[in-house]
């Protein structure tokens, strides 16, 4: 099936940020993913390597696919924010996502990589009608993640087995708290970056997220 891809823009309060909107010609009322990328000030947008893996799995799916710029990254408006104003764009980002018309806005999914999880997986809280959300190698150790422990949506959280960025022990005890529907994967060999294992990671969240896209 041939996937289109729009260069667009959507607002965040003030500010025009810079997305993706990937999905497949002629299929209605899919389900929608937005896909948050890594830290700004390390280089990350949304032409990551991880971020395009996670993009080309869903896209397999038949799903539409919203990656992004947060803000002051590339062609979006506005500066680094500490990951507060950040929270913002990806709530924007998941309101632009629902509003599309080949989108079922009951069946809306979050991914977050690295800085992306820890703004994706905060912002979780804020966002009505998803079904699942997944942070991949969460940065456990550099910022707090706590605040998992009060989640209620279906998780599935993933990170390398040579990870030095995301602290796995922290990742395992607040897993371990979690009540609500979830799934951890931590994988051989891979360390925070991902490199040559993009696909393998699109797959994981798949794996998790398929049963809720009916």
């Amino acid at each position: 099936m041939k996937i289109e891809h729009e260069h667009i823009f959507f607002n965040s309060n003030e500010l025009a940020l810079e997305c993706v909107l990937s999905y497949p010609e002629g299929v209605s009322s899919c389900p929608g993913v937005v896909v948050c990328h890594p830290h700004p000030l390390y280089g990350g947008d949304m032409n990551n390597n991880v971020v395009l893996g996670i993009k080309s799995a869903f896209q397999a799916e038949d799903l539409v696919i919203l990656r992004f710029n947060f803000r002051g990254v590339n062609l979006s408006e506005g500066k680094y924010d500490e990951g507060e104003g950040e929270i913002n764009d990806v709530i924007a980002a998941v309101n632009f996502l629902k509003i599309q018309k080949l989108v079922d806005p009951n069946r809306l999914f979050l991914v977050g990589y690295s800085f992306g999880a820890w703004i994706g997986l905060r912002a979780a809280f804020k966002i009505d009608n998803l079904k699942a959300i997944a942070g991949i190698a969460p940065p456990f150790g550099i910022y707090d993640f706590k605040f998992l422990e009060r989640i209620t949506l279906p998780i599935f959280l993933m990170c390398g087995d040579i990870d030095t960025i995301c602290n796995k022990n922290e990742l395992e005890t607040t897993f371990d708290k979690i009540s609500s529907s979830k799934k951890k994967t931590i994988v051989s060999g891979a360390d925070h970056f991902f490199g040559g294992r993009e696909g393998e990671v699109g797959e994981e969240i798949i794996k998790f997220f398929k049963p809720y896209f009916d």
